[in-house]
């Protein structure tokens, strides 16, 4: 006797072959019917012996992956949950998958996920652990399918967050108690220090842009004298941006979350600021579409890169990405004005928050004052 999902059983499969009667067969037992079904499938319709045997094997094959993984009641004809439906004895990439797919990750999160996840499953699958059901998942089948990968330190930690999200949310529907991921320590890696622009190498370039690609030029300075991410300067609009009050309004993507929130423009970077916003005639209009100059289409952020790539890193000798642009400024911030965080002496700057009330009007108007060059 075989026990199978949601309480049911199963007989041992009885072939039976006659030259009148040629079947394969099983009883299944279900919690809630007295008696049991006799599972049956002939094979009287192949009429030579020859055809009978061959379709036997695959037939009974058929049979024990319907009742055994895919949870088929062959009393009511039906499987015993909907297809696409999570439950506690969906098997495991299914179950990981839907999850996946039924996140609000943003784009670009949910792609690298996707990789993440079908490394995984890969490996889970090569170490026969492919069986799986969402209930019978345990810390050491993950840490097991993830050691497999010879990943870095820094990716493994990378794997082990992405899958943790997506058995949070397995937990919380009460398909399994426990995160496996929870319990698996993170890996020590080396934060590798992040460069920054030279003063002489900012003035190549931008002597370099304001020559060659004058188009161009308002979006280096802005991008440069903001802290924005590319996507974040690309997806502004008119509507979102307040030159009276020196501010703009940006979407901070990051993982499942869509935040909307207030940025300053600095005094330095306010003249680039009001030469780009001249051109923009409707509210709804990018500040920065196609060819850098507003418009109604939104463009993507793969423009930037290769444009920086192909006209600025390589006809300068510059080997040094648009991003660096970013950690420059960050840096110069740091270096011209200490923080709250660093007054208070916390390590950790959600300390510091606890303790400032108002703190992000604050920071705004603070932000407003700094003075870093432009070139």
């Amino acid at each position: 006797m075989k026990n199978l999902n949601f309480g049911c059983r199963r007989s041992d499969f009885l072939v039976t072959s006659s030259k009148d009667d040629w079947f394969i067969q099983c009883r299944f037992y279900e919690e809630g019917q007295d008696k049991p079904f006799t599972y049956r499938r002939k094979l009287n319709r192949f009429k030579s012996e020859k055809e009978r045997k061959a379709i036997e094997k695959s037939l009974l094959q058929q049979m024990t992956e319907l009742l055994d993984e895919k949870d088929y009641n062959p009393r009511t004809k039906q499987f015993m949950f909907q297809e696409g439906q999570i439950n506690q004895y969906s098997n495991i990439a299914e179950a990981l998958r839907q999850t996946l797919k039924n996140k609000e990750f943003t784009p670009e999160h949910k792609m690298n996920v996707e990789l993440h996840l079908g490394r995984f499953l890969e490996a889970l699958t090569n170490l026969d652990l492919g069986y799986l059901k969402i209930k019978d998942i345990e810390l050491i089948h993950v840490k097991q399918t993830l050691e497999s990968l010879k990943l870095s330190n820094y990716t493994f930690n990378k794997f082990k967050v992405h899958l943790s999200s997506l058995f949070t949310d397995l937990v919380d529907e009460g398909y399994i108690k426990v995160n496996p991921c929870t319990g698996i320590k993170t890996k020590k890696h080396i934060v590798e220090r992040k460069e920054i622009f030279t003063n002489e190498e900012l003035q190549q370039i931008e002597k370099h842009i304001k020559k060659n690609y004058p188009h161009f030029y308002n979006f280096f300075q802005i991008f440069y004298l903001s802290g924005c991410r590319v996507p974040e300067l690309l997806g502004l609009k008119k509507s979102d941006i307040n030159l009276e009050k020196s501010e703009f309004t940006i979407t901070l993507k990051k993982g499942q979350l869509y935040v909307r929130e207030k940025r300053a423009i600095i005094p330095n970077a306010l003249p680039f600021w009001q030469d780009q916003m001249e051109n923009a005639l409707f509210d709804d209009d990018y500040i920065f579409s196609f060819f850098y100059q507003p418009g109604e289409d939104i463009m993507h952020r793969t423009y930037v890169y290769k444009f920086w790539t192909k006209k600025i890193m390589k006809e300068i000798g510059i080997d040094k990405g648009i991003y660096i642009l970013k950690h420059t400024f960050l840096d110069k911030v740091e270096e011209a004005h200490y923080s709250a965080q660093i007054m208070a002496g916390h390590r950790d700057d959600r300390t510091t928050s606890i303790y400032t009330v108002g703190r992000e009007k604050r920071r705004l108007e603070a932000q407003k004052q700094i003075q870093i060059k432009a070139f």
